[in-house]
């Protein structure tokens, strides 16, 4: 009996710790929310001003080329040292309505783009903050969307107007440059960065004409500790080591299979159901010698085939590799998927499993495959003549300064390959925001209702732009804007420098169209989308 109660009582005190292990969980999620109760009304709005302005108080301060960098360290105590949008944004531990949205403008930015998260959610903050300040004079949010909707209109309609086609390598180049110093890097390394992206588009121009080609597919980024040096190498660079040190170091004319999975004894080929009985000592010698008839069956496949070069995502058993050695071959294997894929459009080889016919026509063919030792590390450089893909080598001594780098490469090749689908720009430097803010002002006098009043904040929130530029430049924003004002009523584009002055944008810096034109949208969207929202519930448990 004692013994029954005793049992029932580990079974309470067993619940009474789960029900503990429940609530404190329960209020670990309330408080990354941030709300403890239902937010309706006139809270409603003011829960999303404060919200927004942490997001925009975090990103404002990294924007530009002047732009500050955040320490964020993760749950797991992962050190991120970054000035990049998405990164900050996706690192913040935050399940906030408003938080969440804005996370969403960002990473969706950074998908659809590669760039212009930092100017979609400070744009998308500055909104929600303008209209805050609307809902306090009287307007009702469904006024401030209709206002909102038609600045987005008035802007889309302006942005189009004051966009300008790119037609030199000086305009294309002011747009990969201007891309690069927007993460914070020196200007000399943005314009090595521009020089290299310009090459390697010429490179692929010459091959594929003016056809439309995706820049991202054909481009790819290796970043390593070492020596500082960025380089643009013609044909595929991959940072792997071959799978034995008595493969060949050089092939010319190679013939390249490619195997997607293992190339390894599967114990489902003998024994699918995994029910084989083992009665006496010949059994295991029969699953020996079939293991080693099937290797030998891959191996004599991958030869037979004339390949001599191959590259395998999976593993491959030792066997195997040493059959492949003795006859000349070399191996790379557990190669990324991206990278297989860019060695099949470079060679144009088929990716095949292990059991399927490897026919002539599925073999790729490279000019030549090189292994060498840098820094340490092996490389394979792969070269085929008359094919798209380059390689961009990025070499820097500490790891803070090669994220940088990286990320500033990464919104080079993004901004480029969008100049190649729509070859537009508009002025950048806080230009065409500040000539945006200034016609929608204009455009907000023929408007009649109180939705000239959210067009006027619409144009106040693209002003924050070059607000933003000149307080990271270490100007002072009144003086900055008063004169940009000047310029513009002479008719004279301006931007803010980087050399801590207002300058007339000659030689012109350019900004993407299509990239700007897509944040001004998508911030808008996202705004109207919360403005929507009448009611936050928490589930009651």
């Amino acid at each position: 009996m004692s013994t029954s109660l005793e049992h029932v009582g580990n079974m309470n005190a067993g619940n009474m710790n789960a029900l503990d292990n429940m609530d404190a969980l329960r209020q670990s999620v309330r408080g990354r929310i941030g709300i403890k109760d239902d937010v309706e009304e006139d809270g409603l709005i003011y829960e999303m001003l404060h919200a927004s302005r942490d997001i925009k108080d975090l990103f404002v301060s990294s924007f530009g080329p002047r732009g500050s960098s955040k320490i964020i360290i993760s749950p797991t105590d992962d050190v991120y040292l970054t000035s990049d949008g998405k990164t900050i944004i996706e690192q913040i531990d935050v399940l906030h309505p408003v938080v969440t949205s804005l996370k969403e403008l960002a990473i969706s930015m950074d998908k659809v783009c590669g760039d212009g998260t930092k100017t979609a959610v400070i744009i998308a903050a500055s909104l929600i903050e303008n209209a805050a300040k609307l809902v306090d004079i009287g307007l009702h949010p469904t006024t401030i969307i209709k206002g909102y909707q038609l600045a987005l209109n008035k802007a889309y309609d302006i942005l189009n107007y004051e966009s300008i086609r790119i037609s030199s390598e000086r305009d294309l180049h002011s747009v990969i440059e201007n891309a690069s110093l927007g993460k914070g890097i020196e200007p000399h390394q943005a314009r090595i960065i521009a020089d290299i992206v310009l090459e390697t588009l010429s490179k692929i121009r010459d091959i594929q004409g003016d056809a439309h080609i995706d820049l991202n597919d054909y481009v790819k980024v290796i970043k390593k500790v070492g020596s500082p040096s960025i380089e643009s190498i013609s044909g595929m660079v991959l940072d792997e080591r071959p799978a034995r040190s008595d493969m060949p170091s050089l092939l010319e004319n190679a013939s390249v299979l490619m195997i997607n999975g293992n190339v390894k004894f599967e114990s489902k080929i003998i024994n699918s159901q995994r029910n084989l009985r083992i009665d006496d000592l010949a059994d295991p010698r029969l699953i020996f010698h079939g293991k080693e008839r099937n290797l030998k069956s891959m191996s004599q496949k991958i030869i037979d085939s004339g390949a001599n070069l191959v590259f395998c995502e999976g593993d491959v058993d030792e066997s195997v590799e040493g059959s492949l050695a003795k006859h000349g071959i070399l191996l790379f294997q557990k190669l990324k998927l991206r990278d297989m894929e860019m060695v099949s459009k470079a060679t144009g080889a088929s990716i095949l499993s292990i059991r399927d016919d490897i026919m002539p026509y599925d073999l790729g063919f490279a000019d030549e495959a090189k292994v060498e030792k840098r820094n340490d590390e092996h490389f394979l450089f792969l070269s085929v003549s008359d094919q798209l893909i380059s390689t961009i080598m990025i070499w820097e001594p500490f790891r803070y300064g090669l994220e940088k780098i990286e990320e500033a490469v990464d919104d080079a090749v993004n901004n480029a390959a969008f100049i190649l689908k729509n070859p537009l720009a508009v002025r950048g430097g806080g230009d065409v925001e500040f000539v945006l803010s200034q016609m929608l002002r204009q455009y907000s006098s023929t408007i009649e209702g109180k939705e000239q009043l959210a067009v006027i904040e619409y144009a106040n929130a693209l002003e924050e732009i070059p607000r933003t530029l000149a307080r990271n430049v270490g100007l002072n924003e009144v003086d900055a804007i008063t004169k940009m004002l000047n310029s513009y009523n002479k008719g004279i584009d301006c931007r803010i420098d980087i050399t801590r002055e207002v300058f007339p944008n000659n030689p012109p810096v350019y900004d993407s169209f299509s990239i700007k034109q897509m944040a001004v949208i998508a911030a808008t969207e996202a705004v109207s989308n919360m403005l929507r929202i009448d009611k936050i519930v928490l589930k009651k448990s």
